[in-house]
Order: structure tokens, then C-alpha cells, then sequence
């Protein structure tokens, strides 16, 4: 599965390609694509579906590819389950 998500950073609009590498009965990995720039975010939302825990907030992490700006994270993320 792949969408397209845009973000607001520093006044503009940053559009980025989302594409869903792999899902197990625990975790969901997505892979994240700018123009010159790629990392993977996984997240354990199937584990907390399966718990019944729907309301519970999904953790998520950097697992490949060193993006460290928390507040371009956050945005992705949201966007990313806005989609999924």
C-alpha cells in the first residue's frame, strides 16, 4: 500500500511518499520517502488491536535511517494514521 501525505514545515509544504514495507501480528513497518531522503518507522498498532485496545495511543520508532527532528516525526505520524 502506498499514499501520499503532505506536512507544513518552516511555511511550506513538504509532500511525501508513504509506503507499508511489512505487518505482523505485533508490529506495522513503513517506509517514508522524500526527495533525497528515506527511513522506515514501525509502530505496534495490530498488537494493540488485537489486545482490544483500540483508544491506547500507537508507539512509534525510527528503526532505520537517522531522522531525529520530534516535531517533523510527530506530523508524519499523524498524517500516517489519518491514511491508514
Amino acid at each position: 500500500m502506498t499514499f501520499a501525505i503532505t506536512i507544513k514545515h518552516d511555511r511550506k509544504n513538504i509532500r511525501l511518499l508513504v509506503e507499508k514495507v511489512s505487518e505482523t501480528k505485533t508490529q506495522e513497518k513503513y517506509k517514508v520517502i522524500a526527495r533525497n531522503q528515506s527511513f522506515i518507522l514501525q509502530n505496534n498498532r495490530p498488537l494493540l488491536i488485537a489486545k482490544g485496545l483500540k483508544h491506547f495511543p500507537v508507539k512509534w520508532k525510527v528503526i532505520e535511517g537517522g531522522y531525529n527532528h520530534t516535531s517533523i516525526l510527530e506530523q508524519i505520524t499523524k498524517a500516517i494514521e489519518k491514511n491508514i
